[in-house]
């Protein structure tokens, strides 16, 4: 296992290990190099900086590579090794706020300490709810079954009947049902555990594995993994499913809208860190603000412009407020600024134009926006905020990622 941060480098040469530079197998570095670069418009993992040497991207979570070498990549904002658990810590709080999962996840020391990587984290979270949908009893469903049997029962099928050899003639072409445990939802339930039972490193989590899957024994694994989500039921005899569908096809699939899909094998779990830092904004200021406020992740509704009357461009801010008449809208940017003022603090100015043609669209060349970066200790302090027109103030924000929160002014008011 190694533990670095975005955008470290890994090398095949020796090195001294640290959060930013470290020295892989390299198998790993082959696979890496081939595997995890552009390939065909899909997700770009690393980028080559020479013959011995990789980049990583902006994506956190775990990589296992197949001659397993596990690499953990853990947020930017921390300063040394001292501050892996509190990276940690965080992105653990981002996935579960982007999963909707429950933050408390088994009892075991060592996952309380932060010293494990967000795959195993993971991993507890969906035998904790697995172990409970056990205990409470896994839903059955009718499933119809087509047999040829020396007695009646169910329905002849009259046409099979007919077909069949003289030879055969006391014997019965039946269409029955049974009531059984082998339905998708169940099926995808014990793929996972025995996904995990083979893969996981604690001894925890083995353990825990190897006992749902004695008591999911009746289920058979799912032979078509893509086929049973599509028909995983949705209906209210199922509410007690709903918490851990979102669990199981990250850990059998990987593709969620947020997670980045690849040729990953083994224990592999990958985030775009902009998409976790937008939804982990997103989920505070539902926390903190008032009932009579709404709030609307990715809205849509304007486009930059159209012709001919097609439109064309969509327009999508992070977050777009509203109380009453009034609205505001909220973009988070993953990226760590500086009290630089020579070099604009590190704010993007395709930034500022994007916000300033939100504020045209959304709210009519009139009101306030916010643009969101995570706090850092030289944050810069900014006492007033930029003016894109004479009606239209854009702030720029530190949000805590510890107490997640940012002074929003129109919460004040």
């Amino acid at each position: 296992m190694l533990t670095v941060r975005e955008f470290a480098r890994l090398t095949i040469d020796e090195a001294a290990g640290s959060i930013d530079l470290a020295t892989v197998p390299a198998s790993a570095f082959e696979w890496l190099a081939r595997h995890g670069r552009d390939r065909g418009g899909a997700p770009s993992l690393v980028k080559l900086e020479g013959p011995r040497t990789l980049k990583l991207r902006n994506y956190v979570g775990v990589v296992e590579t197949p001659c397993g070498t596990r690499i953990e990549i853990l947020p930017k904002h921390i300063g040394s090794s001292e501050g892996v658990a509190q990276a940690r810590r965080l992105l653990f709080n981002m996935v579960s706020e982007a999963l909707n999962l429950t933050p408390r996840i088994g009892g075991g020391a060592t996952i309380e300490a932060f010293d494990l990587p967000m795959t195993e984290w993971l991993a507890a979270s969906f035998l904790a709810k697995a172990l409970d949908l056990a205990r409470r009893g896994p839903r059955q469903a009718y499933r119809s079954i087509e047999a040829r049997e020396p007695f009646l029962r169910g329905r002849l099928d009259f046409n099979r009947q007919l077909r069949a050899a003289a030879g055969g003639a006391h014997m019965f072409h039946v269409t029955h049902d049974v009531y059984s445990l082998d339905r998708p939802e169940n099926r995808l339930i014990r793929s996972a555990i025995e996904h995990i039972a083979r893969r996981s490193m604690t001894s925890d989590n083995w353990r825990l594995a190897r006992e749902l899957s004695t008591l999911f024994a009746d289920v058979p694994e799912s032979r078509n993994i893509d086929a049973d989500l599509k028909f995983w039921g949705r209906d209210r005899h199922l509410a007690d499913y709903a918490d851990i569908r979102p669990l199981c096809e990250l850990l059998l699939t990987h593709r969620l809208p947020f997670a980045l899909a690849g040729d990953y094998h083994g224990m592999s779990m990958l985030f775009p860190m902009e998409r976790l830092f937008e939804r982990y904004v997103l989920g505070s200021l539902r926390m903190i603000a008032p009932e009579h406020f709404e709030i609307h992740p990715q809205h849509g509704a304007m486009h930059l412009c159209s012709q001919e009357g097609e439109d064309w461009f969509q327009m999508k801010p992070d977050i777009l407020v509203r109380r009453g008449d009034q609205r505001w809208i909220i973009d988070a940017k993953w990226k760590r600024l500086s009290n630089d003022r020579d070099k604009n603090y590190e704010l993007s100015q395709a930034d500022f134009y994007q916000l300033f043609a939100y504020g045209q669209k959304y709210l009519g060349g009139t009101g306030e926006m916010y643009l969101v970066y995570p706090a850092v200790s030289d944050f810069p302090m900014m006492r007033a905020p930029f003016k894109l027109s004479d009606n239209l103030l854009l702030h720029v924000l530190p949000f805590d990622l510890e107490r997640r929160q940012a002074p929003y002014t129109f919460l004040a008011g």
